[in-house]
């Protein structure tokens, strides 16, 4: 598809990462597996160039890379396809960027922008503990008082949390106005009243740390709210509309692994005097994964099209993100039994695909989440 739809800048911009993803991260995807933890070493390399995972949104006036959103997919592609538990450095950097980005003032911008382009970590604190998918309905809350806010409550499976400089977090300043009472504010690291109450354990994913929060008289001042007033929801599900397109890509790059690790198996590997390869109950399977990865590309790659045009395309994002999700699934399931044995080996690859793709569907949104919003699309609310 590459070679058909990507000019030629992307296709170098591709091979670039593929390269630096081989180079530098593969060597260490079994020692941050084990450990459940990203060396120091790799995370200051994964912020600085030539990577500047964090940086790539964000416009150069105010130090960033302004790669155009076809770009950062392409890049989001390479890093799923080697470590996905490396992918939120460059998701959680969208999430982060398009909120300043997009509701921001340019005072905002210039303060925050250009620390996370530095290299800082930005982190994206939207879930709350109860309502979970369901944003509008959250517990948190802000109460303004003379110079800030005062924010309580949870937040469940915030990633980077443990290591984020800066905080983009969500509260209601009017439960009662349910969605329409949600704000959003941005909270420095070390600021009394934010606290790590948990890290959660994942059996996937590992090394990307995510964390259970909790808001105790949290003291935020009142120009780091981004927005008026009940304006958070809102700009968090425009957000999530660019950002689930990358974590589309994510989905695609380690599905392909999947698929070729599975394919050079069934070539290699000889059962009763022939090639995996050549019986159909192996090769059929094979072929409609094939398909059906190309076909999650070009639905991802429409979407990410249409962003770029500034075309609404909240149905096509939902439709990119579910479909790569189920790609993924099958891609990873599909290569597990075709290694047999070995697919459930830890020395192999095909078990961590597995472990990391159930861990990782449900990021930004279930995958039922992305047919509810399909639904409403194409039925009407």
């Amino acid at each position: 598809m590459a070679e058909t739809f990507y000019t030629k800048e992307q296709i170098e911009l591709r091979e670039k990462y593929r390269e630096l993803a081989k180079e530098h991260i593969l060597p260490r995807v079994k020692e941050i597996d084990e450990k459940d933890r990203i060396p120091k070493d790799l995370i200051e390399k994964l912020v600085k160039p030539p990577f500047s995972l964090t940086a790539l949104s964000i416009p150069k006036e105010y130090g960033g890379l302004e790669l155009g959103k076809i770009e950062v997919c392409i890049i989001a592609e390479e890093i799923g396809a080697v470590c996905p538990a490396l992918i939120p450095f460059l998701e959680i950097a969208q999430l982060y960027t398009y909120v300043i980005k997009l509701g921001g003032t340019e005072e905002q911008k210039k303060r925050f922008l250009t620390r996370l382009a530095q290299g800082e970590i930005g982190c994206y604190a939207l879930t709350d503990e109860g309502p979970g998918s369901d944003p509008a309905r959250m517990k948190s809350t802000a109460e303004e008082v003379e110079d800030a806010f005062i924010l309580n409550g949870k937040k469940r499976l915030i990633t980077f949390a443990d290591m984020a400089d800066l905080f983009a977090l969500f509260a209601s300043e009017d439960p009662s106005a349910g969605g329409r009472g949600i704000s959003c504010f941005i909270v420095e690291k070390g600021t009394p009243g934010l606290k790590l109450e948990r890290h959660c354990p994942l059996f996937g994913l590992r090394g990307h740390r995510a964390y259970d929060l909790k808001m105790e008289n949290l003291k935020v001042p009142k120009e780091n709210r981004i927005g008026k007033k009940g304006e958070g929801l809102r700009l968090a599900l425009k957000v999530l509309n660019n950002t689930r397109i990358s974590l589309a890509f994510g989905y695609i790059g380690l599905a392909r692994s999947a698929l070729e690790l599975a394919i050079k198996f069934a070539r290699e590997r000889e059962v009763m005097g022939a090639p995996l390869k050549s019986y159909q109950a192996v090769s059929f399977p094979l072929a409609e994964l094939a398909t059906e990865l190309e076909a999650a590309r070009l639905l991802a790659y429409r979407a990410v099209v249409l962003s770029e045009r500034e075309v609404e395309h909240r149905k096509e994002t939902s439709m990119a993100k579910m479909f790569a999700g189920e790609v993924l699934v099958k891609a990873t399931s599909l290569a597990s039994r075709v290694l047999g044995g070995y697919g459930a080996d830890r020395d192999w690859d095909a078990e961590r695909y597995l472990r990391d793709a159930f861990a990782w569907i449900a990021a930004q949104g279930t995958l039922e989440i992305q047919k509810l919003i399909i639904a409403r699309e194409i039925l009407g609310r």
